[in-house]
């Protein structure tokens, strides 16, 4: 009878540990399942060693003993992993941890197989297996207490988990619990003398139990992955902060996120009004009970500085729909609104560089110096040390290697200046400009295959290079460097492409423009040649032909009269053709200025007409180039009035500073005319009054002119002086 019950009792075992296999197979997602299969084998293992220990049945001795030993820790090492594992302590199970625990089991083989050297294992190797088994040195009762150890704290770990359940969970993790303390169960039942099957070691059975709960749990509550996650996951280790409030607003709970997050210690203010303690919440904690969900972002100061969260408010609500608090979630977005920040400044940056490229290019005289301005804002905006612009030639194309050169560049060295003047320089960036059409950014130009070798002089520098388009046809290349690790960013690159774009088309503006001017300043000149010299030139000839009539008449007495009114008129077409020569000539403000300026016309032109011409002036320099550049042209138009049609022998030109203005007066003491006369156009006397008053609009000045006939005439332009 006791065989029979031995031999049901071994089927069984060895039935439930393969159904433990084959459901964990089956059922990959199932928690623990490494564990499990292991636990399972471990215990066919272990029954099958001790059955042929103790029938006799070869292998015997020592290899059944050995294996039984062995097969026993193993399984009482997977309880305890598989435990871990379902309260979610699986991030304990390293490579590490798992070769501690097979530590002392691999001790305890040591000892087991070299024990006829050294006879610590045993008490004699006269007695059979089952005594040897029995009575042991104290290696196998510590062998025993490490085995029972594990079991142990396998089964307080399973019993925190199931007070920390509820519902279903709590179900499953009880049915968990009841089966961990089957090992313990049949072992008192064993030691009591209970069990029908005496003499025999019934632990492989109490385990295999033991797995059949834990596998009937797992299985029959069909409980997902995400459940196993305990509150110290779920809760305590999560990011956002959690504080839970009771129907008075009282701390009931909250997390370590939410400690972190409002700098408040759970311990002490568990139970109190949180109306005091975050007192400038009360919008928040003071909700509407009829409210679902209240979300706000709020700035708030702890130990680390300010941070900016994103609070939700959520009512607490019982079986029965009744309102018994609310829970608040922080969520820290300080780093997502930085983020929002940077990339409106980064805008913002945008926007003014943009701004100022347009006012350069607007107040600037000409296109050298507009990009000279340009590249000294982009290193600077850019965060750079220094940078480059290359236009290619106006009249040449991107395929012309020769036509590209450098135009402006600011922060370089006379070296680098000639490295990147070089013509293998050229011919990369040519082979560049053909490959991409976008900006690029180089980490290290030392590194990078095109240019390592012929921007070797410039060491390690990240570089910025984009083109510069017109009309989908490339004029040049901008570059920016800065020391090697300064990698420009992504931002910084998209910024970049707009900025090329904008200066673009400032330069084709400014050639366009130019080219305007040219044109109708060649036009002016052939009007004035025809209005002016021309006719005089024709007078000249009128009157000689005149003269030479009367000579041939032999009348006398009106040669005289032809002679003098012959010189005049070309004392008039020499004026004429000064003032032309001189207006030909470029005028450099910005390194003569405006006062050497004026004084060289007078000199040239009026001087030379016979014009008293004085310059009175206490002026230096206060106003900005574009300013001056319209006094210049204001003087420059009223002079030439003076020559052509005031008849004046005498002129003065006062440039006067003050506190708050710069006043300039040009005044004639000539024929005058009549002010009544000039309608609002300003036609009575040409362009040229018309065009001084709008020369001071676009300064932000003011023009004044009074002119009596027979007296002279008075022009008056008053401008502010910067800053004020």
């Amino acid at each position: 009878m006791n065989m029979l019950s031995y031999i049901i009792t071994l089927l069984f075992t060895v039935g439930t540990a393969l159904t433990i296999i084959i459901v964990s197979i089956r059922r990959p997602t199932t928690s623990g399942l490494i564990s499990l299969i292991v636990f399972a084998s471990s215990i066919i293992i272990w029954i099958t060693a001790y059955t042929l220990l103790v029938t006799g049945v070869p292998p015997t001795g020592f290899w059944g003993l050995g294996f039984t030993k062995l097969c026993g820790t193993i399984t009482a090492t997977a309880f305890f992993t598989f435990a871990l594992e379902y309260t979610n302590r699986r991030h304990l199970l390293t490579w590490f941890s798992v070769s501690l625990l097979a530590v002392e089991p691999a001790f305890i083989q040591l000892l087991l197989w070299t024990d006829r050297l050294h006879s610590k294992y045993s008490t004699g190797y006269t007695i059979n297996a089952i005594e040897t088994i029995q009575a042991g040195s104290l290696w196998i009762w510590i062998d025993a207490l490490y085995s029972h150890s594990l079991i142990l704290i396998a089964i307080f770990l399973l019993m925190q988990s199931f007070v920390r359940k509820s519902g279903q969970y709590r179900l499953q993790s009880g049915t968990i619990l009841a089966g961990a303390f089957m090992p313990i169960l049949i072992k008192m039942i064993n030691l009591a003398g209970l069990t029908i099957v005496n003499n025999y070691d019934l632990a492989p059975t109490a385990f295999s139990i033991a797995g059949l709960f834990f596998i009937y749990g797992l299985v029959h509550y069909h409980q997902p992955e995400f459940s196993t996650v305990e509150r110290d996951i779920g809760v305590e280790k999560m990011k956002a902060g959690w504080i839970v409030l009771d129907m008075q607003n009282r701390f009931v709970d909250l997390n370590p996120a939410a400690e972190v997050l409002i700098g408040l210690d759970r311990n002490k203010v568990y139970g109190q009004s949180a109306e005091n303690i975050l007192s400038d919440w009360q919008n928040i904690i003071k909700r509407d009970r009829n409210t679902k969900e209240l979300v706000i972002n709020k700035s708030v100061k702890n130990q680390d500085g300010w941070r900016y969260l994103n609070i939700s408010s959520s009512p607490l609500t019982n079986q029965l729909g009744q309102f018994i608090g609310q829970v608040l979630v922080l969520r820290d977005i300080t780093e997502h609104k930085m983020a929002d920040e940077a990339r409106r400044q980064s805008h913002a940056n945008l926007l003014n560089l943009l701004r100022a490229i347009s006012s350069t290019a607007s107040q600037t005289l000409n296109l050298d110096d507009f990009l000279t301005e340009s590249i000294q804002q982009l290193v600077h905006s850019f965060h750079s040390q220094s940078g480059v612009i290359f236009l290619l030639d106006e009249h040449g194309d991107e395929s012309d290697k020769h036509s590209l050169s450098i135009a402006s560049h600011y922060g370089l060295s006379s070296q680098d200046v000639e490295t990147l003047s070089s013509s293998n320089v050229i011919n990369n960036l040519v082979a560049w400009i053909q490959e991409f059409h976008e900006p690029r950014s180089i980490p290290d130009i030392s590194a990078a295959p095109r240019f390592s070798g012929v921007m070797q002089p410039l060491g390690h520098r990240a570089l910025l290079i984009s083109p510069v388009f017109v009309e989908d046809q490339v004029i040049g290349v901008i570059c920016l460097l800065r020391e090697a690790g300064l990698v420009y960013r992504r931002d910084e690159i998209i910024n970049m492409a707009a900025i090329s774009e904008e200066i673009g088309a400032n330069i084709q503006g400014n050639r366009q423009r130019q080219s305007v001017i040219a044109l109708a300043e060649r036009q002016r000149l052939v009007r004035d040649l025809h209005d002016s010299i021309s006719q005089n030139l024709y007078g000249v000839v009128a009157l000689t032909e005149a003269a030479k009539a009367g000579l041939e008449a032999r009348s006398l007495d009106s040669q005289a009269d032809y002679l003098s009114h012959i010189g005049e008129t070309a004392r008039l077409a020499v004026k004429e053709m000064r003032l032309f020569l001189h207006e030909l000539q470029p005028v450099d403000l910005v390194h003569k200025g405006l006062v050497p300026a004026l004084h060289l016309r007078l000199e040239a032109v009026e001087g030379r007409s016979d014009v008293k011409a004085v310059l009175i002036t206490n002026y230096n320099g206060s106003l900005p180039l574009n300013k001056e550049v319209m006094l210049y042209y204001i003087t420059q138009e009223a002079l030439n009035n003076v020559l052509r049609h005031s008849h004046a022998k005498s002129v003065t030109v006062r440039l006067k500073q003050t506190t708050m203005n710069v006043i300039l007066e040009i005044e004639d003491f000539g024929c005058g005319f009549d002010t009544t006369q000039i309608d609002n156009e300003g036609m009575a006397k040409g362009m040229g009054i018309r065009n001084m008053r709008e020369r001071a609009s676009l300064a932000g000045g003011t023009f004044m002119i009074t002119s009596t006939p027979g007296k002279g005439t008075k022009i008056t332009v008053t401008l502010q002086r910067d800053g004020r």
